[in-house]
């Protein structure tokens, strides 16, 4: 079995300094049986679910933007998007991830 990386960094140090201290030893083991724990858990995908007819706003360089969700996409200044990443493009100039742009994710 392969060794994780806390034991692999106790094993080194055992190794050129001796053993560690009981009180060390307890709380890294602690923070192993955490970290594995915290390795298993499945990441889940968050849906965002916004209602038609919400409004986002977002202040940008001194203006302010608004953006309507309608059904299957968004509206800005009377143009229906498929994505808030193509509005935050339009807005910025730049590549940006919509849903952060506009505090929604």
């Amino acid at each position: 079995m392969a060794l994780n990386i806390f034991e692999k960094r106790i094993k080194a140090w055992e190794e050129k300094y001796g053993s560690l201290p009981p009180e060390v030893q307890h709380k890294i083991n602690k923070l192993v049986e955490n970290y594995d724990r915290t390795q298993n858990i499945e990441k889940t995908n968050k849906v965002l679910s916004i209602s038609g007819g919400t409004k986002l706003v977002r202040e940008f360089k001194g203006k302010r933007y608004s953006v309507t969700v309608i059904q299957n996409g968004y509206e800005y200044n009377g143009k229906k998007y498929k994505s808030l990443s193509a509005i935050a493009n339009k807005i910025t100039g730049t590549r940006w991830n919509g849903k952060k742009f506009f505090g929604v994710a």
